[in-house]
């Protein structure tokens, strides 16, 4: 493939998972009450169509892909498909599990298409622009759609927040957080304006979509990934990296299995809800009782027929949250236990390795740091959203790109 094919193919990927085939979604139509069990036609089209392309280049370049793999992830992947036999919905769970491995398979492919670094800074500069500019375009011109209102059939609350053309505040906040580090990484003394630009305005609109998770983390973030870049040792670099995400799990999820750590909260901040994520918490834990080891079936509970139709909402409205806002739990509701166990031990531990192993590769350590800011914002985000394996937009998308791109940059020289 030459280099505009990749060019083509880098820019088509990133724009499938960043503005979709369906931007400026109307949450005023009541359909989006309504079970989503049914894909999007043309969505499955364009994607499989990007992931055979994606392929055909992969076994192009076999070697360094074969690089990209984890054998833990081919584990997960095989306990994930002994799920969908497990679900009641197997149908369902089997077509979402091969979008799944579409998306696997699209990201390798983006990570390792451009040709150089000077390549990929300059599309993920012009990219970056191109998404901030379609968000205020949609802020400034089409505000029903575009920003949260009263006449949405879902989350009055969240009237005034920007979303753009972002399905919801709660992906455009982590989006804003995505771009703003693709650009801390861009920004060099030669080329300056653009990156800045887009930090600045990835900035205002992270403020104005009131995404108060992705707000409060960002610094936090930002801070954990200096301190594992500094220490340098292993050991520390995991306890600079677990410690935080497993005070985020404590005080979050915590709060509905321990009283003590519940009241700690409460003492703590003004909502030890989390803006009712606690009674959501409860109804998924309560659930998953029925299915403790292998869960639901793959991406088959929240926003199944059986759950909305089921009259759930007689004891909770958790019933209808859609997701677990917490990316642990919501993996453990579809895959139980053994997936969960699988999962943390591949995106928590194996991520942070690589990037040690990078540290010593003599490849490009600011491009490794931006992976791992991603990394880390991510795994503190998942405590209260589920960014894991939710494959129709761009964060999952660019979690799955970090990892992948951290253990080829502690493997491969660049070039």
């Amino acid at each position: 493939m030459n280099r505009t094919g990749k060019t083509l193919l880098f820019v088509l990927i990133f724009l499938l998972f960043w503005v979709t085939l369906t931007p400026f979604m109307d949450l005023r139509d009541p359909s989006v009450l309504l079970a989503q069990e049914q894909g999007n036609a043309l969505q499955q089209l364009v994607s499989l169509s990007l992931f055979f392309i994606s392929a055909l280049y992969l076994l192009a370049n076999w070697q360094i892909a074969l690089k990209m793999l984890s054998p833990l992830l081919i584990i997960l992947l095989f306990w994930q498909f002994i799920t969908v036999f497990t679900s009641d919905y197997s149908g369902i769970s089997f077509r979402r599990y091969v979008y799944s491995i579409t998306v696997i398979v699209t990201a390798m492919a983006w990570v390792i298409l451009p040709e150089n670094q000077q390549h990929f800074q300059r599309m993920l500069k012009y990219l970056s622009l191109f998404i901030l500019g379609l968000s205020y375009f949609g802020v400034i011109f089409m505000p029903e759609v575009s920003i949260h209102n009263e006449a949405e059939v879902l989350e009055l609350i969240n009237a005034g927040s920007w979303r753009g053309h972002f399905s919801h505040k709660n992906i455009a906040g982590p989006a804003m957080i995505v771009l703003i580090i693709y650009n801390l990484y861009l920004l060099r003394r030669d080329d300056y304006l653009i990156p800045a630009l887009n930090i600045v305005l990835a900035t205002i609109f992270l403020i104005f979509s009131n995404n108060k998770t992705s707000i409060g983390l960002i610094v936090i973030a930002l801070l954990v990934a200096e301190i594992i870049r500094f220490v340098r040792l292993l050991p520390l670099q995991y306890l600079a990296a677990i410690i935080p995400v497993g005070l985020m799990l404590l005080l979050t999820v915590g709060t509905v299995v321990s009283l003590p750590v519940q009241d700690f909260v409460t003492g703590l901040i003004s909502d030890p809800t989390f803006t009712g994520r606690t009674e959501i918490w409860k109804f998924a834990l309560e659930q998953l009782r029925a299915h403790p080891w292998v869960g639901f079936g793959f991406d088959t509970f929240w926003n199944m027929s059986h759950l909305i139709n089921g009259g759930y909402e007689i004891e909770t409205w958790a019933s209808r949250a859609g997701h677990a806002h917490n990316g642990y739990i919501n993996l453990m509701m579809t895959t139980g236990l053994i997936g969960i166990t699988l999962f943390i031990v591949w995106m928590l531990f194996c991520p942070l390795l690589d990037y040690h192993r990078s540290q010593k590769s003599g490849n490009d350590p600011a491009l490794a740091v931006m992976y791992l800011r991603i990394w880390v914002f991510m795994m503190l985000y998942a405590s209260l959203e589920s960014p894991f394996f939710a494959p129709r937009g761009q964060v999952w998308f660019s979690l799955l790109a970090a990892v992948f791109a951290l253990r080829l940059h502690a493997r491969v020289k660049a070039r």
